[in-house]
C-alpha cells in the first residue's frame, strides 16, 4: 500500500492523477448502481451457471446452451469461487455477490486503462490531456463493469498486449493470456489471426518467441477443457461445439440477424460526438500503422465481425479499451494545436450527463429491478400487483425470492379491482408508456393519486423534477412502482 500511494504521489502529473480519480470514481459508482444485466447472457450464462453448479438452483432453468454444451465453464467458475466462499461464511446474498463481481471487474479495467495509457504515452509520446479526456469516456464505466464474457476477454486481452509492448517481449505470458482470453470469449479468435499475420510477417519466419506464444496459448486453452469436464460431467471441446453449432449448423444466424454494415449505423447512432471521433481515430491508426500488433488484432477481429449475420454492438467491446488510445495516437498533433488540455473540461461535462443515464439507473431494470424491490422493501402485510409474473420467471430463482403475496393484472379493471381489494398495495408497471396496456394502468394509478405514492424510476431520481418539462425523459421511463395504502 505504501508503494501505491507513494507511486500516486510522485510519479504522476496532475492531470494524470485527476483522470485516474474521475475513472476510479466513475467505475466504482457505476458496480454500486449497474445492478442487472446488460443482455440475458451476462446473467442466465454466468451467475446462473454458477448457481446451478453449486446446487442452489434447477439445471433445467439454465438457456439452450447449456443442452447445446457450447458455453466454457470457465467464467461460471470463477463466480463460483466467490459464491462459495460467501456460503462457507454464511455471508452468501445474491445482489452483494453481484455487486462484489461488477466491483472486481471494475477496479481490473481501471488498472487495464492506466496501463494501457502509460504504454501508449511512452511509446507514442502522447500529450498528457489525452488522459483525463480518455478517463472520461461516459460509455467505460457502464461497459466495464459488466459481468459478460465480452468484459472479461477485453481484460485478458489488454493484458497481453501489455506483455508484448514491454522492452523485452514476454511471448510466453502473452500466449497465456490470450488463452484465458479465448476461454472467456472465443470470438477473439478472429482477431487472433490478424495478430498472427502481422507476426509472421515482421519476422518473415517462425521464431521461437512465436512458438512460446502458441505454448502459452495452448495451456489455459486445455485447462478450460478439464474446467468443462467439472461442469458438464463430460469430456467436451466447447469452443469447438460452438463453432458447430452455431457457424456450422447456422444456429447463430436465426439470432438478431443484420446487414453487414450495422455496425457503421450503430456507430453512427450510439452518441456521434463521441463515437464518430473515435472510429475515426481508430481508422487513421490502422491506415498509418497496419502493422501494428494492435492494428492487425482490432482489424481482423473488426473486419470478420461484418460478415456474421448475427450482430450485436456488445460482440465489439473486447476490443473498445485499444479504441479511445488508438484516437489518441491517430490526433496526437492536433491535441496540442487545438489546446486539448482546456477542451476536456467541457468534454467531461457532456459525458458526465450521458454516464448518469447509462451508468447510475441499472443495465437491465426490467427483469432485476422488481426482483430487487422485492428483496429489500417487503414489508409485513404488503401486497404486491404486477402486469408480469416476475415469480415464475426462471432468473429469479437465482435471488431467492421469499414467497410473496403476487396478483398478476392484465388490464385496467383487473388493477382497479386488486386495488380496491384493500390492505398495503404494491404495484409494478412493466412496459413503456407508448404501450397501450402501460397508459390504461397508469391512467387507474392517477385517479388514486391521494393513496398511491410513485416510489421510484428507472432513472436516477434526481431527474424526477425535470420529467414534465423535459419531454424526452418521458421515454426514459421503463418501470414505475408504486405504494398503494388502502383502509
Amino acid at each position: 500500500m505504501k508503494r501505491i500511494l507513494h507511486f500516486i504521489k510522485s510519479d504522476l502529473s496532475t492531470l494524470e492523477k485527476v483522470g485516474l480519480l474521475i475513472l476510479l470514481f466513475g467505475h466504482l459508482l457505476a458496480a454500486y448502481h449497474s445492478f442487472g444485466f446488460h443482455h440475458p447472457d451476462e446473467h442466465f450464462q454466468i451467475f446462473e451457471f454458477a448457481h446451478t453448479y453449486l446446487g442452489l438452483s434447477d439445471p433445467s432453468h439454465l438457456p439452450w446452451e447449456y443442452g447445446a454444451q457450447i458455453r466454457p465453464w470457465f467464467q461460471p467458475f470463477l463466480h463460483a469461487l466467490v459464491m462459495k466462499a460467501a456460503l462457507l461464511t454464511d455471508t452468501y446474498n445474491a445482489f452483494y455477490i453481484a455487486f462484489f463481481c461488477r466491483a472486481i471487474y471494475a477496479l481490473l479495467n481501471v488498472w487495464v486503462m492506466f496501463a494501457l495509457w502509460r504504454s501508449f504515452k511512452t511509446c507514442f509520446k502522447l500529450h498528457e490531456a489525452w488522459w483525463p479526456v480518455i478517463a472520461s469516456l461516459w460509455f467505460l464505466p457502464y461497459m466495464h463493469v459488466r459481468t459478460s464474457s465480452e468484459n472479461l476477454s477485453g481484460i485478458f486481452l489488454a493484458f497481453a498486449f501489455l506483455q508484448l509492448w514491454k522492452e523485452q517481449q514476454l511471448f510466453f505470458r502473452a500466449g497465456l493470456l490470450f488463452g484465458f482470453a479465448f476461454l472467456a470469449r472465443a470470438q477473439i479468435a478472429l482477431g487472433l489471426v490478424g495478430l498472427a499475420v502481422v507476426l509472421l510477417i515482421q519476422a518473415r519466419k517462425i521464431k521461437l518467441d512465436h512458438l512460446k506464444m502458441a505454448l502459452g496459448f495452448v495451456l489455459p486453452v486445455a485447462l478450460g477443457v478439464v474446467i468443462d469436464r467439472i461442469g458438464y460431467g463430460n469430456w467436451v471441446f466447447t469452443e469447438y461445439r460452438y463453432f458447430t453449432v452455431n457457424l456450422v449448423q447456422g444456429v447463430a444466424a436465426t439470432f438478431n440477424p443484420y446487414p453487414w454494415y450495422q455496425y457503421f449505423i450503430w456507430i453512427a447512432q450510439l452518441n456521434p460526438f463521441v463515437s464518430l471521433p473515435l472510429f475515426a481515430g481508430f481508422v487513421v491508426y490502422l491506415y498509418r500503422r497496419p502493422l501494428d500488433y494492435i492494428s492487425g488484432f482490432t482489424f481482423t477481429f473488426f473486419f470478420l465481425h461484418l460478415f456474421i449475420t448475427n450482430k450485436e454492438y456488445r460482440f465489439l467491446f473486447p476490443i473498445l479499451n485499444f479504441v479511445p488510445f488508438m484516437m489518441a495516437v491517430s490526433f496526437n498533433h492536433a491535441a496540442t494545436r487545438f489546446h486539448l488540455k482546456k477542451f476536456w473540461i467541457p468534454y467531461a461535462t457532456i459525458s458526465l450527463i450521458a454516464y448518469s443515464v447509462s451508468s447510475l439507473r441499472g443495465a437491465s431494470i426490467h427483469m432485476l429491478w422488481p426482483s430487487e424491490t422485492y428483496a429489500h422493501h417487503e414489508e409485513p402485510g404488503d401486497h404486491w400487483i404486477s402486469n408480469r409474473d416476475f415469480k415464475n420467471l426462471s432468473q429469479t430463482a437465482y435471488y431467492e425470492l421469499k414467497d410473496i403475496d403476487l396478483t398478476i393484472v392484465h388490464s385496467a379493471e383487473e388493477l382497479r379491482s386488486a386495488l380496491q381489494s384493500g390492505g398495503n398495495k404494491k404495484v409494478i408497471i412493466d412496459g413503456k408508456l407508448e404501450d397501450q396496456v402501460t397508459q390504461d394502468l397508469l391512467a387507474v394509478l392517477a385517479n388514486a393519486t391521494e393513496t398511491c405514492q410513485e416510489k421510484a424510476t428507472s432513472y436516477p431520481n434526481w431527474l424526477l423534477a425535470f420529467r414534465e418539462q423535459i419531454p424526452i425523459l418521458k421515454r426514459l421511463v421503463y418501470k414505475t412502482y408504486y405504494l398503494c395504502r388502502y383502509p
